[in-house]
């Protein structure tokens, strides 16, 4: 997608990170980790659990990638995801434990491609 890489299994972290994260769109991206979320509907959504944003919430930085193609949706930082829980834009439901994310979303956090998504960000290319 945009070159960020998971441990490999020969790495220091590998194992923690498997046990961790058992799905594959949790990813490493210049330091910082990148969970990728993908919609494949027609009218776009997502969901994100509140464990895992708990656990991840007490990282220095993350980001959240939103897909509805391979190189296109919306990036938040650890900064937005908190802000849009705070003010109710992405609310928890209680049957299971996840935050809603549903359209419209800020153009702000909108990307087309490599270039847009690392702007987003404020990382340089690699």
């Amino acid at each position: 997608m945009v070159g960020a890489t998971e441990p490999t299994p020969g790495d220091e972290l590998y194992s923690s990170f498997r046990r961790m994260f058992k799905r594959h769109n949790y990813f490493l991206l210049k330091g910082r980790l990148l969970i990728v979320k993908i919609s494949r509907s027609k009218r776009p959504f997502w969901g994100l659990g509140k464990e895992l944003l708990d656990f991840v919430n007490e990282l220095d930085n993350y980001a959240l990638a939103l897909l509805v193609l391979p190189r296109e949706g919306w990036v938040f930082s650890k900064a937005d995801v908190n802000a849009n829980i705070r003010a109710r834009k992405w609310r928890l439901s209680e049957s299971d434990n996840n935050y809603k994310i549903n359209p419209p979303l800020p153009d702000r956090n909108m990307f087309a491609g490599k270039a847009r998504f690392y702007e987003k960000l404020g990382i340089s290319e690699l």
